[in-house]
């Protein structure tokens, strides 16, 4: 079994406010042991190194190799369409289990179960997203999803998800509602949704492990996520902008996102292209933020591949996270770590973690 690693979320509190963040992680660089292989040994192995968006994972590599070998297949379209299902499912999982057991509400279980079976059977063939569709609008919205994007202001979605009946609105009313969940005005920085050229361009020269493991854009950490997917979005700016709350708006985001895939008008969520014979790049739009797999051929074997995941570029030690975090006012230590746990919640790692409130003067 591939150990996975973990992270763990150090918050530097002097009794007053957060004075730093140190962030830890245990997370093994896995595109160390493609090395070497084939591009048949990598597509059988990548899915099975990552227990979270493993099919986001396999396509990313899928497409790399295809792009590396200039080869063309009826495979990505198919690959879309897995992608655009696992998302949802993550999404859902969030929304509808996590953040209710973090915010004290009631677990949507058996809502989650049918539409998690469901979104499985879409991504199998064996049955369409209109399906899902009808069920999401009646159950989760509560009313058309084109009607639903149609609110651009923070107060128009209070008026949503003030309304008793959605299974999605319940957390974003209670996160609305916490004080925990503002945050100190600090600046956004989002990753552009690069396709896979303008990953090219930025990366070019950069596929390192030490840029896999703590990478920047343009010498800065950035947020990664379905906020950075929608960052033109007048509807999350004003809320951003109006509630103070990163993380309403990030799960607000994820709502947008989701709303968007079940309508069948999302952006792509596979890109990839070949910048020069025998490497190929590829990035996914997961749940969680971009993916790039980058990888590079020499003969029959892999010469060089290089993973960069969402989790990277959330929890680098200067990100998202600790921006949220540092200069945090805060007198009680529970409450400092339930603002966290909040936080790390919004940004949602792809692997177990930890928190821990540590004394500056120790």
């Amino acid at each position: 079994m591939f150990d996975v690693g973990k992270l763990t979320l150090g918050v530097v509190w002097d009794g007053e406010s957060v004075a730093a963040t140190d962030i830890g992680s245990t997370r093994p660089m896995a595109a160390r042991v493609l090395k070497g292989k084939t591009p048949t040994q990598v597509l059988q192995i990548v899915p099975l190194l990552f227990s979270v968006c493993g099919r986001a994972q396999g396509a990313a590599a899928s497409a790399a190799m295809l792009a590396a070998m200039r080869e063309q297949s009826p495979a990505v379209a198919t690959m879309q369409h897995t992608i655009v299902c696992e998302a949802l499912q993550e999404h859902l999982w969030r929304a509808m289990l996590d953040w209710p057991e973090l915010l004290g509400l009631p677990q949507e279980d058996k809502q989650f179960a049918g539409w998690y079976s469901m979104l499985r059977k879409i991504g199998a063939g064996e049955t369409g997203m209109e399906v899902f569709r009808q069920e999401f609008e009646r159950d989760g919205l509560g009313m058309p999803i084109a009607e639903w994007l149609a609110l651009d202001s923070y107060a128009a979605m209070q008026s949503w998800w003030r309304k008793p009946g959605s299974a999605l609105a319940r957390p974003l009313a209670k996160l609305d509602e916490l004080a925990q969940s503002r945050c100190s005005r600090n600046e956004v920085r989002l990753l552009p949704a690069w396709s896979a050229a303008e990953v090219e361009q930025a990366c070019a020269g950069r596929w390192d492990a030490a840029f896999a493991a703590r990478p920047d854009w343009q010498g800065v950490a950035a947020e990664t996520g379905a906020w950075s997917y929608y960052a033109d979005s007048p509807l999350l700016r004003d809320v951003w902008q109006q509630s103070g709350s990163k993380a309403l708006t990030r799960l607000l985001a994820r709502m947008v996102d989701m709303a968007r895939m079940a309508n069948g008008d999302a952006a792509n969520r596979l890109d990839m292209t070949s910048p020069a014979a025998d490497e190929g790049i590829a990035v996914v739009r997961t749940a969680r933020g971009l993916l790039l797999h980058r990888v590079l051929l020499e003969g029959d074997k892999v010469a060089d591949y290089a993973i960069v995941a969402p989790t990277e570029w959330n929890f680098h030690p200067a990100g998202a996270f600790a921006q949220d975090l540092c200069g945090l006012a805060e007198h009680d230590g529970g409450l400092l770590e339930y603002r966290a746990q909040i936080e790390a919640m919004s940004l949602d790692p792809c692997v177990a973690y930890e928190i821990e409130i540590r004394n500056s003067d120790a």
